[in-house]
This record gives structure tokens, sequence and C-alpha cells, in this order.
């Protein structure tokens, strides 16, 4: 059978995204609930949209934006980042200013390296003609602008192209003001609605018994319901689901803002691209469908379902689980409250399933979260990552800190306890003003290459090679940039093949001037021997011993 049974699938799905969601979104109202405290889900959302600011953003698209923020980051470069390019690696240092104002955003970004500047970019986006403007000073004394008009003639020229992904006729162009005003909470509840549609469609439990026990030391006392399901029950479902799909504006509003441009949906074909859906749905079932399903209720509440893997959580007000258990996963998050602060852990444990696989393990535990300073973004506390994968052992430790209007942060990463990275940044909330217009030169993309005329390449690359030095531009060289093309077509993986014991036993010349300055031929005749010493020789202008290494060949 294709699919054992379209519920258990449509429930999984269901119920692992509403209960992914419910970690950042309000406690249901429940008899423990104590109106005048928060329960832990809903310092979990507090936390989760000040980490997310999008409040502010989404001012910009209403035209009421006020804010402004200045940020200063310095990442150092460890022993395994040195080791890794062979040469020193100085701190890297980025400034950046955001400002917010009325209908508009603006950015300042510069960056340099060891104290030298490297480069810098100014930003502009104006929500009343959703025109954007970016500007690199040191590639180019002009703005490139960026309209909605623009964005959607490059779409109609992917389309008009043909390069259609599986079957996906248009480019993934989201509506971003939609994307900026996305509420979590709105569409747990959402997910929540429509499990509930699916567990009132359901036939009469079959067998019913207590389902008790404890998740990482929190308590739970549920009810199992064994159910019947037939062909009947299943395209009852489904019929019922997708008709409050049909008459739900919110879940329209969304398929038609946000993935319109990606499955060609509008308000006119919304319902009959549901009926198609909702008709392929049902033809997946077997008609001699008769497969028994085990679901997890908490009171009235679907918060389960158990199978070949069990996926389960625990709602209280003191502590919140979200449990998978199976043969081929397993995940556990847990967070709880101590006075006032949230305190979480996060396992995920992925067993190797062949040899050319191998085991993954992830463990994140989070103390002290809370929400210092929401209207500014604030968000104080420390946090461990410990990652196990392909041999290695990644650990990042996080930590924030948030006093008046600055916040200072850190991180650092390590791999097999060789630290790679440490990254410092201090934020400041400063004032907003009005963002003026660009000034001067301005291209759009249809004057691309006037734009290309502009830039400022040699001057660029010189500065880059400058601040970097030498050592440090050779080594990124050999990482972003390699031979090949038309010129090595005839070059077989045969014909070359460099090795550390090829670098050990290559002949250095300069191991073989005399104290005098002059050259010993004699000792590097008897090193290479006669027949490659011919080869060489042969090669070298003896008028003015200038040799291209590149061209020597034994």
């Amino acid at each position: 059978m294709k699919i054992k049974c379209m519920l258990k699938k449509t429930l999984s799905v269901l119920l692992a995204g509403a209960m992914s969601l419910t970690v950042f979104t309000a406690c249901d109202d429940k008899k423990d609930n104590d109106k005048d405290t928060s329960s832990v889900k809903e310092m979990l959302l507090d936390v989760f949209e000040t980490a997310t600011n999008s409040t502010s953003l989404s001012g910009v698209f209403s035209g009421n934006a006020n804010a402004a923020s200045k940020t200063d980051m310095s990442i150092e470069f460890g022993k395994g980042i040195t080791d890794a390019l062979g040469t020193e690696v100085k701190p890297l240092s980025l400034t950046s200013e955001t400002k917010l104002k009325d209908s508009k955003a603006g950015t300042d970004i510069s960056v340099s390296y060891g104290g030298n500047s490297l480069i810098s970019l100014n930003g502009i986006y104006d929500n009343d003609s959703k025109e954007m403007y970016i500007k690199v000073p040191e590639l180019s004394d002009a703005y490139l602008s960026i309209s909605s008009k623009d964005l959607d003639g490059l779409k109609d020229n992917i389309i008009s192209s043909g390069k259609a992904i599986s079957g996906i006729k248009n480019p993934a162009v989201f509506d971003i003001k939609k994307l900026a005003e996305l509420k979590v909470t709105d569409y747990e509840n959402l997910l929540k609605d429509y499990i509930k549609t699916v567990a009132d469609s359901l036939p009469k439990a079959g067998k019913e018994e207590d389902y008790s026990g404890s998740l990482s030391d929190v308590e739970y006392n549920y009810k199992l319901k064994t159910y019947t399901i037939t062909y009947n029950d299943a395209k009852n479902i489904i019929e019922k689901v997708f008709e409050k799909l049909k008459n739900d504006e919110k879940i329209k509003e969304l398929a038609v803002g946000i993935l319109g441009s990606i499955l060609e949906i509008t308000d006119d074909s919304y319902a009959a691209k549901l009926d198609e859906l909702k008709e392929n749905c049902v033809k997946e079932l077997s008609s001699d469908l008769n497969e028994e399903i085990s679901l997890i209720f908490d009171g009235d509440n679907l918060v389960g379902i158990k199978d070949n893997a069990t996926l389960m959580c625990i709602d209280r007000k003191d502590a919140y689980v979200l449990s998978l258990e199976s043969e081929t996963a397993n995940y556990l998050f847990k967070a709880t409250e101590t006075d006032g602060k949230i305190n979480l852990i996060c396992n995920a444990e992925i067993p190797a399933v062949n040899e050319d696989t191998q085991d993954f393990s992830l463990e994140l535990k989070a103390e002290g979260l809370e929400v210092t300073d929401k209207d500014n973004g604030f968000i104080s506390g420390d946090a461990d990552i410990a990652i196990q994968a392909d041999n290695n052992n990644i650990k990042i430790e996080m930590g924030s800190k948030a006093e008046e209007k600055n916040l200072s942060s850190e991180l650092k990463l390590n791999v097999n306890d060789v630290e790679y990275i440490k990254l410092t940044s201090t934020s400041e909330i400063t004032s907003s003003s009005d963002i003026s217009d660009p000034s001067g030169t301005i291209y759009t993309l249809s004057q691309i290459e006037d734009y290309q005329t502009s830039m400022k390449l040699d001057e660029l690359t010189a500065n880059f090679k400058k601040v970097l030095g030498d050592d440090l531009t050779s080594a990124l060289s050999s990482i972003f940039s390699s031979k090949g093309g038309d010129d090595d077509s005839d070059i077989s993986s045969d014909d070359v093949s460099v090795n550390e014991d090829d670098e050990k036993g290559a002949i250095m010349l300069e191991d073989y001037y005399n104290e005098d300055g002059s050259f010993n031929y004699d000792k590097l005749k008897e090193d290479l021997g006669e027949e490659d010493y011919k080869a060489f020789m042969s090669q070298i202008d003896l008028d003015d011993f200038k040799v291209d290494a590149d061209d020597i060949e034994f």
C-alpha cells in the first residue's frame, strides 16, 4: 500500500507542526493556570518574539517605524583558522548603524581588518516607492537601484526561460510585507484548530486506556485511544479538513500572498486548487483501508500519536516538553522556569543507518533566558551547544547581558577542543532621524552595464591585497580559486598527482646557491639525475636566468 494510512500521515504532520510551534506560543487555558502569572510557554513566546523583533521592520511597511541602533562586532580567529590557512589572521571588525523611520529603512555597514578599512555598504529601502538602493563606495560612486518592477521583470524572465524546477512554474518570490507580519501565535492556533477538526471527525474509539509516565522528570497522565479507520472514515476526515481550508480566509491570505507565485494560486483559483489537492489525497487511499491508529489525549486535547514513532508533548504551566521517539531519530525539548527566567534543554540523536553514515547528536542547554528590554529586542542569558558529527566534536558557547540600552554578547566556536572563532559584539540603542534619499548617480537594473562601467574593481582589489597582506591573500586565493577550464582539458587525473609526499620530494632551487652567490650545478645534477637534469636545463635561458615555474615540465 503506497500510504499505510493517510490519517496517520496527516496527523503526524499537523501534530509535529503544532507542537513545535507551541514551544513559542501561549498555553491553552487550563485548570492549573494562574491568570496572574505567566506559563512557561508564554515566557518562551516572549523570548522568541523579542529575538525575532519583527515588529520594528513591519513598522516600515505601515509607515510608522521609529527605531535606531548601532552595533560593533569583532571576530578573532583562533588556532584552528590560522593553522588551516597557514598564516596569522588578524581580527575582523564590523560596524553597522541601522535606522527605521516612517516608511524607510537605512543601514550603513563598514568592515575593517587589522584596524584598516576593507569595504563598506550603504543601503536604503523606501516602502512608499518600493525601491531599494545599494552603494558600495569602494566599488562605485553610484547607487544601484532595485524596484519591485525590476523584481517582477526578473521573475518574468526566469519563467519565460523555462527554468522551472520539479513542476514549480514560478520562482519563490515572497511578499516581504506578509513575512514581516507573521505571528507565530496565530499560526499555532490555526494548526490546533485543524487538529481539533481531525479529532472531531474520528469515529468512536474502539479502545481506551490510561497512558501515564514521565518525560525528563515531568510526569503526564493521559489517555490512549485506539481507532479503526476505514476508507470512508479517512475520506470523511480529508473532506472535512479541506472544506475548512476553503472557508478559512486566514489560510487563503497566506496561500495567495506568500505561496501564490510559487504554486500559481490566486484568489479566484484558490478553491479549485484545494479541490484538486483533495481529490489527489482521496485517490491515495486504498478502498479496502482498515487500519488502527492510536492517539494520545489530554482531556479533549489531542497531544500525541503512537505508532512506529511516538510523538507527544506535555503542556503544563511550570514545564513544556516535546518528545519524538523512534528507531531513526530521538528528539527531546524541555523548558522550565526559575525565578522568572527560562531554562531549557534540547537533545537530538540520529543514529547511523549504514556504513556510509555516522551517528549525529546535538545537545543544547540554556540557562537564565529572560527578556530584559522587549521594546529594543534585548535578551539576557547563556547557552551552550554541543554537536557530534563526522567524528568531530563541535562546541558553541554563547552569552548575552543587557544593561539599560546596551547589549553585550559573546560567542565562541571550538572544534575538537581547538578554538576557531571568538565573536564579541555590543549593541546600543540610538535615536532615529529622517532617512535621506540617495543622491548622485543612480543606475537601475536596466542600466547594469553602465553601472559595471563605473565599477572600480582594480582599486578594490588592490585595497583588499594591501589590507589583508600577501600571506593571507595568497592563502585565501588558494582556497577560492583553482586551475581548470578549457586550457586544462587535456590533463587527466593520471597525468598530475600532487600530494604531501610530492611536496617533501620537491627540489628547492634556493638550496643550491653557494655562499658566494654562485649556483651549484653539480649538486643539482647529482640530486635530479642525468635525465631530469637535462630536461630542466633545456628550459632555462642561461642569458638572463629567468624561469617560469609553471612552464617547467619533467
